[in-house]
Formats: structure tokens, sequence, C-alpha cells
């Protein structure tokens, strides 16, 4: 690091710097002399040493008639600067007292809405997702509906989902709806069915689903509603961290899952259940 660099790392600007190194070189220089052993014009020069002298580090005088520059000592400006520095410092800590207690006394207490969050992006959704099937530790319920976030293709979450579950001992039981799939739809349905449930997952499926949902550990709840606002297909998934609300929901997925039917049960009557739509 040369010299000017060091001088911008104490708050003296470049130009600055480059005028002050030039003035320690001669006892005096006018402004005329300064711009010609420096990259700087006269007009420029003269303008900051200016600043240089309001700032307490050159001072001026005449010679002849004419203006010229000279240099305080750099014990003087180092002292000049550090001592700035340690007033800044201690107005900082002060500062920092009287915005904790405001903080204190004003930003503690949650916020009505602190437990919910909001998401549109599928990227983010997706993310989240995954965040909160990592972090789970007990149980993880779920209801599978169409369009699916994790992937195109349900199965490539299959090989994530068989590590968590040989990592931690969860109970995981999830929900699909069947309604409104063509029949290779329904026949790639099954299938990655029949791969999660190799994974540990208890697997059930139902003709209709209200919504998306994941209850995690009895405490958080992701559910995603179709938009109605929007006049693109999309959906809103909601993110709520809150233990009687997440209580409720587990009520909501146990009445489904107590209608629900096994994939062996339905591939073995799948006309049955289908001519039923």
């Amino acid at each position: 690091m040369d010299l000017i660099e060091k001088l911008q790392g104490l708050g003296i600007p470049k130009r600055e710097a480059e005028i002050y190194l030039a003035l320690l070189h001669k006892k005096e220089f006018s402004a005329g002399e300064i711009s010609k052993i420096t990259s700087i014009s006269r007009n420029k020069s003269y303008e900051i040493l200016q600043s240089l002298v309001k700032k307490g580090l050159c001072c001026e005088n005449y010679r002849n008639g004419i203006k010229v520059f000279s240099c305080i000592k750099p014990k003087t400006v180092i002292g000049n600067i550090t001592s700035d520095f340690d007033k800044k410092k201690k107005t900082a800590y002060e500062l920092e007292k009287e915005l904790t207690e405001i903080f204190d006394k004003n930003g503690t207490d949650d916020s009505p809405v602190d437990y919910i969050e909001v998401l549109t992006d599928k990227t983010k959704i997706k993310e989240r997702y995954e965040s909160i099937e990592i972090k789970t530790s007990k149980e993880l319920l779920g209801f599978t509906i169409p369009p699916y976030i994790i992937s195109d293709a349900l199965s490539d979450n299959v090989e994530k989902q068989a590590e968590i579950l040989r990592k931690k001992k969860i109970k995981m039981r999830c929900l699909y709806e069947f309604c409104n799939n063509s029949p290779q739809e329904l026949e790639n349905l099954i299938k990655t069915i029949e791969l999660y449930q190799k994974t540990g997952e208890e697997a059930r499926i139902v003709k209709k689903l209200p919504m998306k949902l994941v209850v995690s550990d009895g405490m958080i709840t992701m559910l995603a509603l179709k938009d109605r606002v929007s006049l693109k297909p999309s959906m809103t998934t909601l993110i709520i961290e809150h233990q009687s609300f997440a209580e409720a929901l587990k009520e909501v997925f146990e009445s489904y899952w107590s209608k629900g039917i096994t994939i062996k049960e339905f591939k073995r009557n799948k006309k049955k259940y289908l001519s039923n739509e």
C-alpha cells in the first residue's frame, strides 16, 4: 500500500493526499508550482489547497504578493486525525447506548404478524420447504397437490428425503390428491409415491385435498393457496410459526388421513375409485 492509499485510509481524499505529499518536499509552493509536480490542474490545485487549509493539513501565506502554501508537520496532522477519531469513537459509543435504550423499550415486543411469512417466488418457496424439512426433528405431515414446487418430477426429491430420514428418526406422513390427473400423470404419481414409501414415508391417496400443506413438529405450518387476484395461475405460500395454528391444521390433516387409502388398495381397485370422480 502506497502513501496515498494509507492517507485515504485515514479519510483524506486521493487528490488531497497527493497534494499534501507534494507539500512535504519543499518549504512552500504556489498553486501553479503544485500543479506542475502533481496530476492536478492549477485551478483544481488551488481549490484543493484551500480545502487542506480548512482541514488543518496546510497553511497559506504570501510571497512577493503571491499566495503560497506549506504543509503542517506530519506529527501534528496525524495527531489531529487520531484526536478526531477518538471524538467520533466516543460519540459512536454514546449513540449506541441511546439507540439501544430506544430499541429495548420499543423493539422487543413481538409484532402481531412476526410469525407469518409470505412467499410467492417459486425458488424461495422451494428453498424454504427444504429448510423446514431439514430442520424437522420429530414429525412432518403433508398434503401434496399439483403444481409441484419441489421439481417438475417429484421423484427428484426422493434422494434428499431418504437422506434426511436416514439421519433422523422422523415420522413422515403424506396425502396425495389423485383427481384431475390424466392416466399417464396418475401412473407417474403412483410410481413416485412408491419411491417415497421406500424412504420410510407413510403415504395415502385421496380424491381431493383443499390445499398444499406441511406441518412440521406441531409448530411450523406451510400452506399454499391459489391467488385469486393474479390473472396468471399462481400460488401464495404462507409459513406460520405458531403452535396453536399448527395443532389446528394437524387436526385437519388427521381428518383427511382417516379418509385416505393406501397405494396398494388404490391400485387394486383403481377403476372403482376413478369411476367415482
